[in-house]
């Protein structure tokens, strides 16, 4: 196919060989072209749409994508420079948004239409067909799976996940829009900037909920408008005990809240409640307490000598940034991370 063919010329379509235990692979598409007719072509690996493209001087179009995805977490960025792009959007089973950084564009569902310029956030209305349309524009983008967002959802208020539904396309304020483009500029960095051709899957779990969770709090849903809730109900000591051997016994794999609540036989809701009254933290906030001590162990125990550095304890035990592995480990054990490796 012509534009696998370009792609290649480029160092687009670029799988990992192999898959080295317990790591996911990235894969990536690079292109870079000149042709309205390509880019629509390479679009359609993304998201199912009819296209129509139209310019006044061909010579003017810079068309490109620089997308990578590892697991279901997707991010990168689209340029449609010099022309104008119009798609009529089969249903998304996943939720894409992202951050205009040039141009000018518009969202269209269901009679309600929002535009976009740069700076302004957006949300691809997921399950539902769309009309997007794109004026000399260019995007920063991030992709999860609904069933992600479901379930963080759930975990945060109790809101059953197959109840979710986004009810806007665009941030709840301007402010949220801003801070969400903070999030989109750092995820994007970490996957899609980077050169790397696999990702531990700890830290593919950490930037998938951090990417899920910032759509929920920017973008008005179900979980901002649910009316009477049940409450937890009352959890067994046993039950919290369960969850927390559970816990200890996989913290080094990338396992979620919702295993973590079969494991002891409660729901999301009642674990969460549980573990603030017996620990004074989430389920997830105590597994990261568990992996903030295993990466202390393996720190104390490394032989600085063999290779192992801090950024890669780090990533080993689900920390995206050296910076932010470093606040947590001083805040718990009084010293830097690399003074516990040096001795």
């Amino acid at each position: 196919m012509v534009i696998r063919e370009q792609a290649a010329l480029l160092g687009g379509v670029r799988m990992p060989e192999g898959n080295p235990a317990g790591r996911v692979p990235v894969q990536r598409v690079e292109l870079a072209t000149g042709h309205m007719d390509v880019m629509a072509e390479i679009s359609q690996m993304f998201v199912q749409h009819q296209p129509w493209f139209r310019c006044a001087d061909p010579g003017t179009v810079d068309a490109g994508v620089r997308i990578a995805i590892a697991g279901g977490l997707g991010a990168g960025q689209a340029r449609y420079r010099g022309f104008e792009y119009r798609a009529l959007v089969d249903p998304l089973d996943r939720l894409l948004a992202g951050i205009t950084v040039a141009g000018t564009g518009a969202l269209m569902s269901s009679g309600a239409e929002a535009l976009t310029a740069p700076g302004d956030a957006f949300l691809h209305p997921p399950q539902a067909p769309f009309t997007f349309e794109s004026h000399d524009s260019e995007y920063s983008l991030l992709q999860v799976p609904l069933a992600a967002a479901g379930a963080l959802a759930e975990e945060m208020t109790g809101l059953p996940a197959a109840g979710l539904r986004f009810e806007a396309m665009t941030p709840l304020s301007a402010s949220l829009g801003q801070r969400f483009g903070t999030t989109v500029d750092f995820i994007c960095d970490q996957v899609a900037a980077s050169a790397i051709t696999e990702i531990h899957p700890l830290v593919v779990q950490e930037l998938t909920r951090l990417a899920a969770g910032a759509m929920l709090k920017v973008f008005p849903n179900t979980t901002m408008t649910a009316g009477y809730l049940p409450g937890p109900g009352w959890v067994a000591a046993a039950a919290v005990n369960r969850a927390a051997a559970f816990i200890a016994a996989r913290a080094g794999e990338p396992v979620t809240v919702q295993e973590i609540a079969a494991a002891a036989d409660v729901s999301v809701f009642a674990l969460e409640y549980a573990f603030q009254r017996h620990f004074g933290t989430t389920a997830e906030g105590y597994l990261r307490r568990i992996r903030l001590e295993r990466a202390h162990h393996d720190l104390a125990q490394a032989d600085p000598s063999s290779g192992i550095t801090v950024e890669g304890v780090a990533r080993r035990w689900g920390w995206t940034t050296i910076g932010q592995f470093t606040v947590a480990y001083q805040r718990r054990f009084g010293v830097p991370p690399s003074l516990t490796l040096g001795n």
